[in-house]
């Protein structure tokens, strides 16, 4: 097999798609079989399970997979070493991010990267946290962004900054005539709450911090569930109910008067930002360079 076979077939497996493949690498469908049909002929073994237009990894080709990974970015390595680009890096990340990370954090970071490296493009999907996860592990995105914790031995986690929930109104009703920026949760235990989506990693703070302090869930009056942070806001503003949401999303919207933001002191609502990669997988020089940028940058966020 050889580097441009392996291409074909990790552009395959990523996309799930021939047709996608093929428009990656501005190569027919037919070549794109062809080069796959070689592989699995010389490995003796099916790599890719066909239904209708889904593709799918059999076992081995789950296998292959990593392994190609490794081998392509160990040749883009050694072409950068050998001047190649003639000191210029070239070629595009893919990178997955929660909600919050993708609006709130990687703006800043990726416009500085840019500063520096320029020739760098980048594909950016959204995901909840465990997606993000589960992007990094399945080899689909370059590195991730979350706002919490994963435990996977598969995975390295890099802290970037800290970051709180908090508690945003309208302002009007009593709190209009609220005091100070803290409430306690007795306070407004009553009020009609907009939650993020199930596995948000915003929602599930906020519920473990209340059974934390052995609060039945189910007593709080759950007007809606939504995914996008700014729509939760203009609902907020709308007077829909209240909402805990990440500070960092909500202080550009409290600063400009629009909406009251209130931290609530007896609920443990501080949590942590994380740049995910994966342990085992070779890093090409975009995404070495890009990791290495990343970690110096998390001293300014």
């Amino acid at each position: 097999m050889d580097f441009r076979q392996l291409e074909s077939f990790v552009a395959i497996a990523k996309h799930g798609s021939f047709t996608r493949a093929a428009e990656e690498l501005y190569l027919t469908q037919p070549t794109l079989t062809g080069h796959i049909q070689a592989i699995e002929n010389e490995l003796g073994t099916v790599l890719l399970n066909r239904c209708g237009k889904s593709v799918t990894l059999t076992e081995a080709g789950r296998i292959l997979y990593n392994h190609a990974v490794n081998i392509l970015n160990m040749r883009e390595q050694v072409l950068f070493a050998m001047a190649k680009y003639e000191g210029k890096l070239e070629g595009e990340l893919a990178i997955a991010a929660s909600t919050v990370p993708q609006g709130y954090i990687l703006p800043g970071l990726l416009a500085a990267f840019s500063r520096e490296y320029p020739g760098i493009t980048y594909a950016i999907k959204q995901f909840d946290s465990r997606g993000v996860v589960d992007a990094i592990i399945s080899g689909g995105m370059d590195f991730g962004f979350v706002g919490s914790a994963a435990s996977y031995p598969e995975l390295e986690m890099l802290k970037l900054c800290e970051d709180r929930l908090i508690l945003i109104t309208s302002g009007k009703g009593k709190f209009q005539k609220l005091k100070g920026d803290t409430v306690t949760w007795d306070q407004v235990r009553d009020e009609r709450f907009i939650l993020r989506e199930e596995g948000s990693a915003t929602r599930a703070l906020f519920i473990k911090s209340l059974e934390q302090r052995g609060i039945d869930v189910k007593s709080i009056s759950v007007v809606a569930s939504i995914e996008n942070p700014d729509t939760i806001k203009q609902c907020v503003r709308e007077g829909l109910g209240v909402a805990v949401v990440s500070e960092r999303s909500a202080e550009e919207d409290i600063r400009l008067g629009l909406i009251r933001g209130y931290y609530i002191s007896d609920l443990d609502l501080k949590r942590d930002f994380y740049f995910i990669s994966h342990r085992n997988r070779v890093l090409n020089p975009v995404a070495r360079a890009f990791r290495d940028f990343t970690a110096k940058y998390r001293q300014v966020l």
